[in-house]
């Protein structure tokens, strides 16, 4: 979430919304990053919704934290095997 906690089950949807979170950053040059993403669905499918982004220019609004936020996801973030298998670079404690 906005606040960097990490639901760290071993559920697969869990581990793909930190992956495209990790992701849109990576795939946006540095410059914004997709989180808070929230989902529902049953074990055949889901949907995620609600997203939040963070931009370097901060220009999504007020929920924006900019990169003090995107700075939070990656100090709680531990790549896994998603992220692996996508060839995202590992970026501990980028804050």
């Amino acid at each position: 979430n906005n606040d960097g906690f990490v639901n760290h089950s071993d559920c697969i949807k869990c581990k793909v919304a930190q992956a495209f979170s990790h992701f849109s950053y990576e795939s946006s040059e540095q410059q914004e990053m997709v989180v808070d993403i929230q989902g529902s669905g049953n074990s055949n499918t889901c949907m995620y919704t609600d997203p939040q982004l963070h931009s370097v220019k901060k220009e999504f609004g007020r929920a924006d934290r900019g990169t003090v936020g995107i700075g939070i996801f990656f100090a709680t973030h531990e790549c896994n095997f998603i992220c692996q298998e996508l060839g995202l670079p590992r970026r501990p404690g980028l804050l």
